[in-house]
């Protein structure tokens, strides 16, 4: 796996700090910006959260392009570029998530989900169709992604 310019494994990457993970990309024309918008209200909020975004089309995702669309961030955010389409939705895959080309137009196929990584690099949880329920109820997700100790789950 390549963060930024240098290799490493992502396990060593998500050590250390709770993570909201997110595979997307930046010129997604559906879902993504949305999404990516308010994870960023969110990880500007919680202070104690990282986001890190895993570019499913790291042909195009450079790391210039990545520092400039979260340049407002004043908090830690991660980039994860492997070296082609094919590894980005093979380690897509590792955690649950489906993408995948759909058509010749070079768009992609993937759900709007947020994956919550503790600090020991374990998934705690996953959030489905991200931008809906932020709208619903940012609230109880601080609250859920915020809650370390117990096991609860999100009622939205």
């Amino acid at each position: 796996m390549e963060e930024g310019n240098r290799s490493t494994d992502i396990r060593n990457t998500l050590i250390g700090k709770e993570n909201l993970v997110y595979f997307g990309y930046l010129n997604c024309k559906t879902i993504c910006h949305g999404s990516l918008h308010k994870l960023k209200n969110l990880i500007s909020k919680q202070k104690d959260l990282r986001l890190v975004f895993v570019s499913l089309d790291p042909e195009n995702d450079t790391e210039e392009r990545f520092e400039k669309y979260f340049s407002d961030l004043k908090v830690e955010t991660k980039f994860i570029r492997l070296e082609s389409r094919g590894r980005a939705f093979e380690l897509a895959r590792l955690f649950g998530i489906m993408a995948f080309s759909s058509n010749e137009s070079g768009d992609i196929d993937h759900p709007d989900s947020v994956l919550w990584v503790n600090s020991q690099a374990r998934i705690k949880g996953l959030i489905f169709e991200f931008d809906k329920h932020w709208d619903q109820s940012p609230e109880e997700l601080l609250k859920f992604i915020s809650d370390k100790k117990e096991q609860k789950f999100l009622n939205i």
